[in-house]
C-alpha cells in the first residue's frame, strides 16, 4: 500500500473527532431530554397519570346535564374567560382528567420549548439547564390542578411562541400577533398575557429601543383591548358591561385615598408573598441580573428585561389597586421567566458569564424541583386518602346495594369554605369512579351519624339506619 492510500485508510488521531463530539446527543433532542427528565424528577409524570384535581375544575370533564356541572356559559360574567367556554363546549366535556392533565402539560411543555427556543442557548449543556430551569416554575405548579380550566390559556401560550418567528418577518404581522395572543390571553386566563409579552421581548432584544417601546406600549394597548372584548361579550350576553366580581375575591373598587392605601398594601402584601415563595430563586435573580448589568456583552439585554418586568409588574399592580382584588401568587406566571432571565443572558456573555449563568439556572432548578416536589406530593398524599375512600364506599355500596349513599362532615368544617372544597372534591371522584354522586344527609340523618361517629370515630365510611355514610375528611393543611 502507497503512503497516500495508507493515509486515507487511517486518519491521524488529530484528525478524529474527539469521543464525545461522536456520541453527543442530538441538537433536537436536548429541549425533549430535559422536559421527559423533569416530569420524572419531580413527580409530575404521576400527576397526569392520576392528577388530583382541585373542587372547581372538575366541572369542566362533565357534559352539561352531568351531575355536578356547572353552568359554564353564566361564569363569563364573573370570570369573563370566553375562550375557555368555547373550549369545554368542543374539547373539555368530552375528556377525562387524565387526558385533560395530558394535554395541560404537553402545551405547558411546548411553551417552555418554544421559550427556550426564542432564547437560542449557545450550546447544548446550556439548552438543558435553561429547559429545566424554566420547566419548574413553582408558580406554574400550582396551575396543574386546574387542568381543564386552563388548558386552553397554555394552548395560546404554546401557539404563542411557535407562531412568533413567523410573525417577525413583516411589522404588521408582528403587531397583529402581539394584538390576537394578548387578547385571546384575557379570554382564557389574563396572567398568560405577561408571558406572551416576555416572549416578545426575548426575540428583540437586538432591536432599537424605539421599537421595544412601541412593542411596550402595544402589549398595554392590546390588554386593554382584550379586556374591552370581554366587557362586550359580556354586555352582549347579560346586559352587563364588565365583570361581576364576587365577593369571595374581596374588591374593594378604587374610589376614594383610603381605598388606593388598602389597595396599595394589598397589592404589597401578594408581592411579599410572591417572593417567600420564589424564595433563593429570586436570590439567585438579583445576583445574575446584577452579573449581567456588568458585563458590557450583556448590559442592553439586562436593561431591556428589566424594563419588560417592571412594565408587567406595574400592570398586575394597577389591576389590584383598580379593584383591589388580590389574585395570589399562583397567577403571577411572569415571575419564574422573570428569575430565569438574568442567568439566561448571561450564557450569551463572557466565558466567566457564562459559567455564572449555568449555575445560576442550575441553582433555580433545583429551587423549582423542591418545590414541585413538595407541593405535589402534599396533594398526591391528599389523593390517595380520597381513593381510599372512594374504594371503602364502593365496597360497602357493593355489599349493600339498596343503600342511599349520603356525606356527612363535622359542622365546624362543613361550614367552611374548606370544608366545601374537600367535600366537592370527594364527591367528584365518588362521581368519576363509581357514579355515586352522594347528597348531604338531611338533620335528621345527620344527628343520627353524629352519634354513629363518636361510637366509631377513626371510619371514613359507616352504616347507618340504611344509609351508606361517607364521611368527609377535615379539609386538608395546605388547602
Amino acid at each position: 500500500m502507497s503512503n497516500t492510500a495508507h493515509a486515507t485508510a487511517e486518519p491521524t488521531v488529530s484528525q478524529r473527532p474527539p469521543w464525545s463530539a461522536r456520541r453527543a446527543w442530538p441538537e433536537w433532542l436536548v429541549v425533549p431530554g430535559a422536559l421527559v427528565l423533569t416530569l420524572v424528577v419531580t413527580g409530575a409524570v404521576l400527576q397526569v397519570a392520576h392528577p388530583f384535581i382541585r373542587h372547581d375544575d372538575w366541572a369542566f370533564t362533565l357534559g352539561r346535564h352531568e351531575p355536578g356541572s356547572a353552568a359554564q356559559f353564566s361564569r363569563n360574567l364573573y370570570e369573563g374567560r370566553w375562550l375557555n367556554t368555547v373550549y369545554w363546549y368542543v374539547i373539555g366535556q368530552r375528556t377525562s382528567i387524565v387526558v385533560a392533565s395530558t394535554i395541560f402539560v404537553a402545551a405547558y411543555s411546548a411553551f417552555v420549548w418554544g421559550f427556550v427556543r426564542a432564547l437560542a442557548p449557545p450550546n447544548r449543556l446550556s439548552t438543558f439547564v435553561l429547559t429545566f430551569a424554566l420547566f419548574v416554575s413553582a408558580i406554574w405548579v400550582r396551575l396543574v390542578y386546574w387542568p381543564g380550566t386552563l388548558s386552553a390559556s397554555m394552548i395560546v401560550a404554546a401557539t404563542a411562541v411557535w407562531t412568533l418567528p413567523l410573525a417577525r418577518l413583516r411589522r404588521r404581522f408582528l403587531a397583529a400577533w402581539l394584538l390576537l395572543f394578548v387578547v385571546l390571553s384575557i379570554l382564557s386566563y389574563p396572567p398568560v398575557a405577561a408571558l406572551v409579552f416576555l416572549a416578545f421581548v426575548v426575540t428583540e432584544l437586538g432591536q432599537s429601543t424605539r421599537r421595544l417601546l412601541v412593542g411596550a406600549a402595544g402589549f398595554v394597548g392590546a390588554y386593554g383591548i382584550g379586556v374591552l372584548t370581554v366587557y362586550a361579550f359580556n354586555w352582549l350576553a347579560f346586559g352587563t358591561f364588565g365583570l361581576t366580581i364576587s365577593t369571595w375575591r374581596r374588591p374593594n373598587p378604587l374610589e376614594s385615598l383610603d381605598d388606593l392605601t388598602t389597595n396599595l398594601a394589598r397589592y404589597g402584601t401578594q408581592f411579599a408573598s410572591l417572593l417567600g415563595l420564589l424564595g433563593w430563586a429570586a436570590v439567585v435573580a438579583v445576583v445574575t441580573l446584577v452579573w449581567a448589568l456588568v458585563d458590557s456583552s450583556t448590559r442592553r439585554s439586562a436593561v431591556i428585561v428589566l424594563g419588560a418586568v417592571v412594565v408587567v409588574v406595574s400592570l398586575e399592580a394597577a389591576l389590584t389597586v383598580y379593584s383591589g382584588v388580590v389574585t395570589g401568587t399562583r397567577a403571577s406566571l411572569w415571575a419564574w421567566p422573570a428569575v430565569c432571565l438574568p442567568a439566561a443572558l448571561l450564557l450569551n456573555g463572557i466565558r466567566p458569564s457564562r459559567i455564572a449563568g449555568v449555575v445560576g439556572l442550575a441553582v433555580i432548578a433545583m429551587v423549582g424541583v423542591m418545590s414541585w416536589r413538595s407541593d405535589l406530593g402534599q396533594h398526591r398524599a391528599t389523593r390517595e386518602q380520597y381513593d381510599a375512600i372512594v374504594s371503602d364506599t364502593a365496597s360497602v355500596v357493593g355489599q349493600h346495594p339498596d343503600d342511599v349513599v349520603v356525606m356527612w362532615m363535622e359542622p365546624r368544617w362543613k361550614a367552611t369554605a374548606q370544608g366545601s372544597m374537600t367535600a366537592v372534591t370527594v364527591r367528584s371522584m365518588l362521581y368519576d369512579q363509581q357514579g355515586l354522586y352522594p347528597r348531604w344527609c338531611a338533620p335528621a340523618e345527620c344527628a343520627d351519624i353524629a352519634r354513629a361517629v363518636r361510637d366509631d370515630p377513626h371510619a371514613d365510611v359507616l352504616r347507618v339506619d340504611g344509609l351508606t355514610v361517607v364521611r368527609i375528611p377535615r379539609p386538608p393543611a395546605w388547602l
